[in-house]
């Protein structure tokens, strides 16, 4: 049986992602150290991903990308998130769409990004898990502003999360596109 979102959250806002080992991890660290300072709450470490708890991911972001353009780093992607929500269609889209309704201008284009896996839950309360097109057509149809796969101006990101061995959490971010890029490549400039 499926257990709410309750039982398992973990409080974070911001995830990086970097080269994986324990020499990158502390190598990464040590840079964000540098950029932002410590005044953030370490989540979860795994072998490529750090998920941190700050109180601002937006200008966190800034101010990382900022510090790291053109430096050589183990840092590849720091995804500010907006809101963690279950694994569940529903809930996923019901979040992504509202952040993208309120942050993407009626003129600006748009794409869904989705990283991991998304479930139903059927009437026996068991996890179903749904394919991916299917998952961000039901995403995309309450947003109404253009969609441009190649080059849109923002991004609804999507990223399941593994928490502990048989649990995942989902992460949701609207940014624009520069934000969900490499690290090392494009000038900074404002995230939203």
């Amino acid at each position: 049986m499926y257990k709410d979102i309750e039982e398992i959250t973990l409080d974070f806002n911001i995830i990086i992602t970097c080269e994986s080992g324990r020499e990158n991890i502390d190598w990464a660290f040590s840079q964000i150290n540098s950029c932002i300072g410590t005044s953030y709450i370490v989540v979860k470490i795994r072998s490529s991903l750090i998920l941190l708890n700050i109180p601002d991911p937006y200008s966190t972001w800034y101010k990382l990308k900022t510090c790291l353009y053109g430096k050589d780093t183990p840092i590849h992607r720091v995804i500010p998130v907006d809101v963690v929500v279950e694994p569940i269609i529903n809930k996923i889209a019901q979040e992504a769409q509202k952040y993208a309704l309120s942050r993407i201008p009626q003129n600006s284009s748009f794409r869904i990004t989705l990283h991991g896996k998304v479930y139903v839950i059927n009437e026996k309360g068991r996890l179903i898990k749904i394919p991916s097109i299917e998952a961000i057509r039901t995403i995309a149809e309450g947003i109404n502003r253009k969609v441009d796969l190649e080059n849109p101006e923002w991004v609804v990101y999507i990223r399941s999360v593994p928490i502990r061995r048989w649990n995942v959490l989902t992460a949701i971010s609207v940014a624009k596109a520069i934000v969900f890029k490499n690290i090392r490549i494009g000038e900074p400039m404002n995230p939203l």
